[in-house]
């Protein structure tokens, strides 16, 4: 098994690697990364004792915020903001959730979930002022990638196994439009920050989620029969840290 000193000298290898790399290595590195972290928090890796389990983990979670450095380090667990945000009004949210309503029929399945990208509410939201302003204040200088999704989760066994993000959406805005549960259990969102308790989210309509999606490994737990879940996510990059 792997001492703690070695695990954090790996840890910064990575780093210093990431520095020398192209963004599109730098991608991929964090990808096999994320891939690793996941697959122990799956469950995929137990034919190895517990001991370099725990050791693997913690190393692809602490690489992972390493490799894009940046206001990352200010925020331990990922998160920003939870709650509700006050860069959506009531208009927004209002808005929001009768795009996606009609948008339903129209999403493409991927992985586990569906999805519509580009609907045009809410890119229009995602490119406001009022959100640009508050990213700016809590995480410094940020560019808008126009990415903005509508989720759903609405048949049993929906959900997305633990990973993180790609660039379009390194700093995540996740809203939370309806959810509706079931009572045979409910579906909720994870984060697992290294060195610390898994994180547990229950959003609630209207609430947001602010968070460095490409650097803290999260997924859904499935959903079960007669549960539905809405969400809107807008994606951001970061700009002015060491590696971006």
């Amino acid at each position: 098994m792997a001492s703690a000193e070695e695990a954090s000298a790996l840890v910064q290898r990575l780093s210093q690697l990431s520095t020398d790399l192209t963004a599109a290595e730098r991608e991929n590195l964090k990808f096999l990364l994320s891939m690793a972290a996941g697959g122990v928090l799956s469950g995929h890796a137990q034919k190895i004792s517990e001991g370099l389990r725990e050791s693997a983990l913690g190393t692809a979670q602490h690489s992972l915020p390493k490799l894009l450095a940046g206001a990352r380090e200010k925020f331990p667990t990922g998160i920003v903001f939870y709650g509700r945000g006050p860069f959506l009004s009531d208009e927004d949210l209002a808005a929001l959730d009768q795009e996606s309503r009609g948008c339903r029929p129209r999403a493409e399945r991927f992985l586990d979930h569906y999805v519509v990208s580009g609907a045009p509410v809410a890119r229009e939201i995602s490119l406001s002022p009022t959100i640009q302003e508050f990213l700016t204040e809590n995480v410094g200088s940020i560019t808008p990638t126009r990415r903005a999704n509508y989720l759903y989760y609405d048949e049993p066994g929906l959900g997305i196994d633990p990973h993180v993000d790609k660039d379009e959406f390194s700093l995540n805005i996740l809203t939370m439009l309806e959810h509706r549960a079931s009572n045979q259990g409910r579906s909720e969102l994870i984060l697992h920050p290294p060195d610390q308790e898994a994180v547990h989210l229950h959003l609630k309509a209207g609430e947001s989620l602010v968070f460095f999606a490409d650097s803290v490994t999260h997924q859904r737990t499935r959903t079960v029969a007669d549960e539905e879940i809405r969400l809107v996510s807008f994606g951001y990059r970061t700009l002015g840290g060491t590696h971006e």
